[in-house]
Formats: C-alpha cells, sequence, structure tokens
C-alpha cells in the first residue's frame, strides 16, 4: 500500500505540475459523495497518509478523506454567476476607494479576464447619465482568486493588480462586473445624486452580503456588511425613485447574454418602454415590456454589442 500511494502521489504531483505551467486550472475533489472544486494554484500539497488523501490549501484550510481527486484545464462549467459586487466606496483619496468582491458559491472562482467597466457623470449633481464614458477600470489577473464564500478587494487606485480609473462617492454612475467571455455578471447602479441622494462619503453597499440591494454605508472594505440595513438608504437604481407612478423595477435580469436568438428581460413592469440601441446611439427598436417577461427577437442584428435603455438603467448585451 506505501508503494501504491507512493507512485499514485508521483502521478498526481506530475499532472499538478504540467497543469501549474499553464493557466486557469482547477482541481476537484470527492469526499463522501461531495464534490469541491478549488483553482490549482491555492493547492499547497496533496499529502497520503493512513491510506486516506488530504489536500493542504495555501490559507491552511484542508479538504480531508478524499477519495478521488481530478485535474482539469476547462473553466467551462465556472459558476461566474456566483462573483457579485459587494461593496464600491469612491470615498476619499485614490489609496481609500476599493471595489469589493464576492463569492456567494461553493467553488473557487478564477478572476483572470474578469473586468471591471466603470462608468459616471462627469460634472455637477444633477447631471444625466452619459451612455458613452464606458471605461475599462480592472482586469482580472491569473494570480487573482475569489475563493468560496469569501470577499476579494481591489484597494487603491493603480495599485499592483487594482483598478486604474478614478471612483466617484457623488455622482451618478454604472458599474458593471464581466466574465471572461464579456457576459454581464453583476452590476452596481447609482441613478439620482440630488435632495436626499447627495451623499458624497458613502459607499455602495449590498445588504445582505452578495444578495442583497445596495445601500449607502459607510465604507468597510474587505468586511462583511451583515444582514441588517435598518437605518441606511437604499441606493437608487432608476432616477423615479420616490416618485408614485414609479415604472422599472431595481433588479432586471437580460439573459442568455451572449444570444443568438431570443433575448429574455425579467424585472420591468407591464408597458414600461425598453429601447434597443447600436453601439453608436442608434435606436433600433422600441418594445413595451409584458407581464412578468418580455422576449426579444434579436435574430435578425448582426454579430456585435448591442444596449438596452430601460428608464435610466443601461444593459449592454452580445448578439452572436
Amino acid at each position: 500500500m506505501i508503494k501504491k500511494s507512493f507512485l499514485l502521489g508521483l502521478a498526481l504531483l506530475a499532472a499538478g505540475q504540467l497543469l501549474v505551467a499553464q493557466s486557469l486550472q482547477m482541481i476537484t475533489v470527492s469526499a463522501d459523495g461531495d464534490k469541491t472544486a478549488y483553482v490549482l494554484s491555492t493547492v499547497q500539497k496533496i499529502v497520503f497518509e493512513d491510506n486516506t488523501m488530504t489536500v493542504k490549501m495555501k490559507d491552511g484550510t484542508d479538504a480531508a478523506n478524499i477519495t478521488r481527486i481530478s485535474f482539469a484545464q476547462d473553466l467551462s462549467e465556472v459558476d461566474y454567476s456566483k462573483l457579485k459586487l459587494n461593496e464600491v466606496s469612491g470615498v476619499g483619496g485614490d489609496t481609500e476607494k476599493f471595489y469589493e468582491l464576492i463569492n456567494i458559491g461553493d467553488v473557487d472562482i478564477p478572476l483572470e479576464g474578469c473586468q471591471i467597466i466603470y462608468n459616471a457623470a462627469p460634472n455637477n449633481p444633477g447631471d444625466p447619465f452619459p451612455p458613452d464614458r464606458e471605461q475599462l477600470t480592472w482586469t482580472g489577473a491569473s494570480n487573482q482568486i475569489a475563493q468560496a464564500g469569501k470577499l476579494f478587494c481591489l484597494i487603491g487606485r493603480n495599485n499592483p493588480g487594482s483598478f486604474t480609473t478614478g471612483l466617484t462617492a457623488a455622482r451618478i454612475l454604472i458599474i458593471t462586473l464581466m466574465d471572461p467571455e464579456g457576459n454581464v455578471i453583476d452590476q452596481c447602479i447609482r441613478a439620482k445624486d440630488t435632495d436626499e441622494y447627495a451623499i458624497t462619503d458613502q459607499s455602495f453597499s449590498r445588504i445582505p452580503d452578495g444578495t442583497g440591494p445596495f445601500y449607502f454605508t459607510p465604507p468597510t472594505p474587505d468586511a462583511l456588511n451583515g444582514t441588517d440595513a435598518t437605518g441606511f438608504l437604499l441606493v437608487p437604481q432608476n432616477d423615479d425613485v420616490g416618485i408614485k407612478s414609479q415604472n422599472v423595477e431595481s433588479s432586471i435580469f437580460v439573459f442568455p447574454n451572449p444570444v443568438k436568438e431570443k433575448l429574455t428581460v425579467n424585472g420591468v413592469k407591464k408597458d414600461v418602454l425598453i429601447n434597443l440601441y447600436d453601439m453608436t446611439g442608434g435606436l433600433l427598436q422600441t418594445i413595451p415590456a409584458q407581464e412578468n417577461s418580455t422576449a426579444i427577437n434579436v435574430s435578425s442584428l448582426q454579430q456585435g454589442t448591442y444596449l438596452l435603455r430601460i428608464g435610466e438603467q443601461t444593459i449592454k448585451f452580445i448578439k452572436q
């Protein structure tokens, strides 16, 4: 048995070294019928002792009683929908500002190729949102990983591996998180910056973490926001907040993205207008929203990137 374990260890070690030499690899371990996947670069070593296998992680945790280990180079099964914007803060100087992500899943998510797009009104309070000011502020590197159930924080502008553009706490903005294929994963939207929303010293924080809406809160980088939003003001996601005739829901979901034939839009109230634009700003189609869900036939569109404008929300999608 010692010889068998030794040979198995050599085989796994060789496989691990081969995969580490390339990018975006995963290791999947099985224990008691449950499977867990990790990014291979987070694994410190595999230990064989008393006929059992243990995967020791670099963060000090262990995966014990392993019955099966497999390596993979294909990340097509990575569920990027579990990656969320959790807190965004433009408060203070460039060294204090931050983007905080959270992985709400139970599998590590490699961040290589993920992107954050920043778009904010440039000048005065009350200025309309400019759809043509999108700026790429961060692209994930091969050594950046959002561990299962944990936070990942980018603190300080222009620090190694961090974001590169300015980040305001005072203006209307849309921040978009995208996966390596260019699909929109999540957005943080602030649609008003006047009257009671003329706030310049607060961050935008999800409460509860990873699943709730955004609230104005004091900045808490690399720390959980908790579950109690009592006393915090909700960040307005459309400019009709506070008006009784509000028609646009705060949570709009567009799928699939990319799309080939039919684009589905959920979370928009009936008869609210959905405007479809090309990237030059040309209006291609206006569709009244249906009850619960709206299907848009995009099969005739040429391949490329398009925009849906719903109230003050702008959502990008890709036509394949």
